[in-house]
């Protein structure tokens, strides 16, 4: 140390001084350096987040041009969430637990003792432990009917049960067939193998006689089910979809709303066959005064009008004879009688009592659109959701009207817990105003917010009704009924079969709507008892006390 001190001692204190300022020059050049070189990196980053996102643009681009999918977007739908709800709560709708115990019958009781009692032990009582068991097994009966020979020689014979006189196979395996097929959606073949597990002899043939013949009771309560739900209704829901038949191309069409649903199937969808949907299927021809209005909303020629009379008189009540009808009236265009069945057939719609104002909700197929016709939100969001989007600015604009409808669309959902005269008049201004705009250079979107102009009556359907939905999901889920029974059994091939088909599962989706068991059902219809009651009377009742309801 003292030998360092001795050397600096020796330093002039000039050379000191200068060294120590090139040192600090290093170091302020150092310093320099980094700060470049940091703003370098802050520049390449820059430009590798730009690039970046450039390549996100073009990706999007190409997808768009290729209609490629994207990255699915999983998350869960709240267009349909009440807007008053509050926070979360933690747990999803309808996870509540419920007791075992309520309503639990005790069918059979068991005591079961200690295998060792110990001397001088005193009894304390039982715990109950409860068990839900099934019992699944076949049960051949044989009756003995007593006959007697009278003195003067007639013979006198026991009767069988009421309902064990349909056949050799009891109400209860029935209406498990019944059960089995229509709602838990087994296939014949596998009913035949499940029975045949069980020990039950049955054939396949006689399967599929229990499914589709002999069913005229459920026919005929699927018939009063339709009439009673429209003359009760104030909207119903429709939907189509496709039914093959026989190897060929078909349709279902399916009528309803929160009390009932109506399947009825058939080899076309116009508005001609909607119409004898409405009709059950038993249409009725007749010009009357509101067949004459429809008319005059559909441009018919004069020299057709010359030849028409309106009246209440039913014309025809089959399609050969109203075939008949119009040719003696001279009327053989297509598309003249195209028109004027359509109005004889709606005015033996209307002629049954159902009521003028009635609201039909569908997905905007045309077929549909008759009376008060609603439109689909959900349906009518998807123009916004198909258009491409060729630039940035587009796919922007095209964001910015999806969030702009969805808000407009949770007032809709808020009128329609608290309709007003004030509420209404701000929606329909609200309306207006949102899909008055007009985007500069993107034409495909101003042809979409035009399209919503043009049906603002049909979307709208819902300020003078508010109990009408805002969407079709409900037919929706009741016609993917027929897509999974496409998928597992494919067509029907006899016409017998296609009947059975649209009056079961129709009766099925009815007692769902109604709170029925269908099981009960098939039970209380089988044999021939009143356990559950005329599905048409409960609908009437359901009104009834909705009415009192609104009312009060």
């Amino acid at each position: 140390m003292s030998l360092v001190l001795e050397n600096l001692k020796s330093v002039p204190l000039s050379e000191l001084l200068s060294e120590s300022e090139r040192l600090l020059e290093v170091v302020r050049q150092q310093q320099q350096q980094i700060q470049s070189q940091q703003e370098v990196i802050e520049r390449l980053e820059g430009q590798v987040a730009q690039q970046g996102e450039r390549i996100k643009q073009l990706e999007e681009e190409l997808r768009a041009q290729k209609n490629l999918k994207g990255k699915p977007k999983l998350k869960a739908s709240q267009l349909n969430d009440s807007p008053a709800a509050g926070g979360k709560t933690g747990k999803r709708g309808g996870m509540g637990k419920r007791s075992k115990k309520a309503g639990f019958a005790v069918d059979r009781v068991e005591i079961i003792q200690p295998s060792v009692i110990p001397a001088g032990a005193r009894f304390n009582g039982y715990r109950t432990y409860d068990v839900q068991e099934l019992e699944l097994s076949r049960q051949n009966i044989r009756f003995q009917l007593a006959e007697y020979i009278t003195v003067s020689g007639e013979t006198v014979v026991g009767q069988l049960p009421e309902p064990y006189r349909g056949g050799h196979y009891g109400p209860t395996l029935v209406s498990y067939i019944l059960y089995q097929h229509y709602q838990c959606r087994v296939p014949q073949p596998l009913i035949y193998e499940q029975l045949s597990d069980l020990g039950i002899a049955i054939s396949t043939g006689q399967i599929n006689r229990i499914l589709t013949e002999e069913k005229g009771t459920f026919h005929e309560e699927q018939q009063s089910v339709l009439r009673v739900g429209l003359e009760t209704a104030t909207y119903v829901q429709t939907d189509d979809t496709g039914a093959r038949h026989q190897g060929k191309n078909g349709y279902c069409t399916v009528i309803g709303n929160d009390w009932f649903a109506y399947f009825s199937s058939g080899e076309s969808k116009s508005r001609r066959n909607f119409l004898e949907v409405l009709q059950g299927r038993n249409p009725r021809y007749i010009l009357n005064d509101d067949a004459q209005q429809y008319l005059a909303t559909q441009g018919l020629a004069a020299k057709h009008w010359a030849t028409l009379t309106f009246s209440d008189q039913v014309l025809a009540t089959e399609a050969t004879a109203w075939q008949a009808y119009l040719s003696g009236l001279g009327i053989m265009s297509t598309n003249a009688v195209r028109v004027i069945t359509e109005a004889a057939l709606l005015g033996g719609v209307l002629a049954q009592g159902i009521r003028d104002d009635l609201r039909i909700l569908s997905d905007g197929a045309g077929q549909f659109n008759l009376l008060h016709h609603g439109l689909c939100w959900v349906h009518a969001e998807r123009a916004l959701r198909r258009l491409a989007g060729s630039t940035a600015q587009h796919r922007q604009n095209i964001a910015e009207m999806q969030d702009l409808l969805w808000r407009y669309y949770r007032q809709l959902q808020a009128y329609r817990q608290a309709p007003t005269a004030e509420a209404k008049a701000n929606l329909e201004a609200g309306f207006d105003q949102l899909f008055g705009r007009c985007y500069r250079h993107h034409a495909s979107l101003n042809i979409v917010l035009q399209q919503f102009r043009d049906r603002k009556a049909e979307l709208l359907r819902v300020l003078d009704c508010p109990e009408l939905p805002l969407h079709n999901n409900a037919s929706e889920t009741d016609i993917r009924e027929y897509v999974t029974r496409r998928k597992i059994s494919g067509t029907t091939r006899s016409e017998a079969g296609r009947q059975a088909r649209d009056t079961l599962v129709g009766l099925k989706k009815t007692c769902r709507k109604l709170g029925l068991s269908f099981w009960q059902y098939l039970l209380s219809r089988v044999h021939g008892d009143d356990r559950i009651p005329p599905l048409p009377d409960v609908i009437r009742a359901k009104a009834a006390a909705q009415q009192v309801a609104t009312a009060t």
